[in-house]
């Protein structure tokens, strides 16, 4: 089951004054935004589901991984008969898989030459890692290394981390000396780790704080007992001009030995 048809997500999304509708075993959610109507959101079904009769203005699906394109375009045609449907959705097309089945050295020995070196160099330059439930100081560096409108980002995180740990979700936050440098938000849902949110101060990118976070963010999530690591989305190559900016931490990404794993997109 994807995270996002989950009781637990589920409770997320309540917490954030969202209606959630069950129809045919699929979870959707529902809410009225002022002067755009009603917004009903499917994210992920196992199943195609008929559409309950609420004040519907638009509706926003993304397609489950093994969906058949041919019977969801007939489906999506029927529904624009009567809805705006939205076909580019909230989340990405694309991610990248890391198989934490290996030892720990086999999966670090999958990363780039170029991230192998970047760990050594964060531990050499005295960055070190700790798990922590201290999710106001990761919203902080989250803040802060978004910029300007970084709050943005981490608007309701509070209430995530508080549904979510202590069972389905870490912290690990990296520390240069005393001082905070970055950190990871990692959700454990079916098997797999999520890289949920990470940020990081200039001074911690320049330290490698970013890498040591995801090589230690690998190692706990193994302990853990997950059997992959998710990083939840890169720039997709068969959209090429959606996501321009995700080209640089898809670049990142790609260095720590994944798969590219692929969603239908129409």
């Amino acid at each position: 089951m994807e995270l996002q048809q989950s009781p637990i997500y589920a409770k997320y999304i309540e917490a954030l004054h969202w209606q959630v509708i069950t129809a045919d075993g699929v979870r959707m959610f529902y809410k009225k935004i002022p002067f755009l109507g009603g917004l009903l959101k499917i994210q992920r079904p196992k199943k195609l589901p008929h559409i309950p009769n609420l004040d519907v203005k638009t509706i926003a699906i993304e397609p489950e991984q093994n969906q058949n394109i041919t019977v969801y375009k007939k489906w999506v045609s029927a529904l624009e008969k009567k809805y705006r449907v939205v076909r580019s959705g909230y989340m990405p097309t694309k991610t990248i898989l890391v198989d934490l089945k290996p030892t720990e050295r086999e999966i670090f020995n999958r990363f780039s030459e170029a991230k192998r070196r970047a760990v050594r160099k964060a531990q050499k330059n005295h960055v070190f890692v700790t798990e922590s439930n201290d999710i106001h100081s990761l919203i902080r560096i989250k803040n802060k290394s978004g910029g300007f409108l970084g709050f943005i980002t981490t608007v309701g995180i509070d209430k995530f981390w508080h549904i979510m740990a202590p069972k389905h979700a870490t912290i690990l936050l990296a520390y240069n000396n005393n001082d905070l440098v970055g950190g990871v938000l990692v959700v454990f849902w079916n098997r797999t780790a999520y890289y949920w949110i990470a940020g990081s101060t200039k001074e911690g990118k320049k330290l490698f704080a970013p890498t040591l976070l995801v090589w230690e963010t690998l190692r706990i999530a193994k302990r853990h007992g997950e059997k992959q690591f998710d990083f939840l989305g890169v720039w997709d190559e068969r959209k090429p001009r959606e996501h321009l900016d995700w080209k640089g931490f898809t670049r990142f990404k790609e260095g720590f030995g994944g798969t590219p794993l692929y969603w239908p997109i129409y």
